[in-house]
């Protein structure tokens, strides 16, 4: 039997709205190799976005290394893969990699297409016998695969995209062949977005999309045993595919994923079994820092603030005002009143702004169309500081401004995200939050 426990978008160094969150990963990354040791994992396998940005931070670095440092002192330590994200520099990441493969930490994110079976890991059992596959395949560039040709063919449809779906699921089907040859269940890793899976939002995950607008058809995958899937940050089995999963980001990366539940995947191969997909286990990780959103009129969110604050939780709130007549002073001065902040608020409050007085640390979004005294309708207040807003946000804004309708907008957010991502994914730039 070997058990094998997938996790991935870990985002070390990640902020939310300019708050560090180096304890909470900490916590994680602890609560981690506890798991790994009580669980006895032969394998763990990490799918992609360890680091937030292309130069991670000296903060962020040390997690990674202490956490590795952890794995490399277990008596019965784990074999590990750990693959690149989109969120990943290859070359950053790959660096210490030929010293790391040595202790049988294997990175992998530079890629050689032309030798696929590089990628193509043995898991041995006691016998020497090959137990499992791991197939450790980094997030795929369309400079990877040699993708060329016109944004769109002559029926108007996305050839770019349909070049790179075909050249990704090829790329998979001649690893997975390679695997097959071991006569051993495989798995796959994967970062990409999947036809089928759920996105949490649009904001904190950049929906960098395989092959610019579309997810990768799962049809067009090989029948691996199991795919270790990375990017989306909800923990998900694709198209109620128990063997296709994501397991999610361990920590909620945005407000809207406050109220998910995170997870690490165990995937057990059983060798005696004639089924050779795995059972799978979810393992629930623990709340470090709670999140809430709150949105709607302002007295239902004063009344839902009154009973986070009878429960003497520590709490980060995001506050999203969507229905009101006139202005917001009031609303905000009975706010700091009920949150006893120790210095007064200067109104009005712009959109991002965070209130950071203990035990509470609230997000004003009014990113909503909010009705005043007159008939013109209005985002928030206009003279705030678009720096404090995420780029996403910023373009957010500007639509509503410009009053595009709901249906349009969601293809103009979709857009835009693309184009985000082509930029900060570039070879040389840094990558966005």
């Amino acid at each position: 039997m070997k058990k094998v426990l997938h996790t991935s978008d870990w985002h070390l160094g990640a902020m939310l709205h300019n708050e560090d969150r180096k304890e909470e990963h900490r916590q994680f990354l602890s609560w981690l190799l506890k798991t790994i040791k009580a669980e006895c994992i032969d394998v763990l396998v990490v799918s992609g976005d360890i680091f937030d940005v292309y130069a991670p931070s000296a903060a962020a670095q040390k997690l990674y290394y202490d956490f590795l440092a952890g794995i490399i002192k277990m008596g019965n330590k784990p074999e590990v893969f750990i693959i690149a994200g989109n969120h990943d520099s290859p070359y950053f990441l790959g660096a210490p990699s030929d010293i790391l493969s040595k202790l049988k930490i294997h990175v992998v994110s530079v890629l050689d297409t032309e030798k696929p079976e590089n990628l193509v890991f043995e898991i041995k059992d006691d016998s020497g016998r090959t137990a499992l596959t791991i197939c450790a395949i980094p997030f795929l560039r369309e400079r990877d695969l040699k993708i060329s040709g016109s944004a769109h063919g002559p029926d108007g449809s996305d050839s770019i995209t349909a070049q790179y779906n075909k050249a990704a699921a090829d790329f998979y089907h001649k690893v997975y062949g390679i695997a097959k040859t071991k006569n051993a269940p495989a798995l796959m890793t994967g970062h990409f977005y999947l036809d089928g899976s759920q996105k949490s939002d649009d904001y904190s995950e950049r929906t960098r999309e395989v092959g610019n607008l579309h997810g990768l058809p799962a049809g067009m995958l090989p029948d691996a045993d199991y795919y270790a899937l990375g990017h989306l940050h909800k923990c998900q089995a694709v198209n109620g595919k128990n063997h296709i999963r994501y397991s999610g980001s361990p920590l909620p990366m945005s407000f809207s994923e406050a109220e998910d539940k995170k997870y690490a995947l165990i995937a057990v191969f059983d060798e005696d079994s004639d089924e050779t997909k795995p059972i799978v286990q979810l393992k629930e990780i623990p709340v470090w820092q709670e999140l809430r959103q709150i949105s709607g009129s302002t007295d239902a969110i004063l009344e839902e603030f009154r009973r986070i604050k009878a429960d003497g939780r520590k709490v980060w709130i995001e506050i999203q005002v969507t229905e009101h007549d006139g202005d917001l002073y009031d609303f905000w001065n009975t706010l700091e009143n009920e949150a006893s902040f120790t210095a007064p608020l200067e109104l009005p409050l712009t959109a991002g702004e965070l209130l950071l007085e203990a035990p509470y640390k609230i997000i004003v979004r009014q990113d909503m169309r909010v009705r005043g005294n007159t008939d013109d309708w209005r985002d928030g207040d206009e003279s705030g500081d678009l720096s404090s807003l995420d780029p996403a946000e910023v373009f957010h804004k500007f639509m509503l401004e410009q009053k595009i309708t709901p249906e349009h907008a969601e293809a103009f957010m979709k857009m835009f995200n693309e184009l985000y991502n082509d930029v900060i994914v570039n070879e040389n730039g840094a990558m966005g939050t």
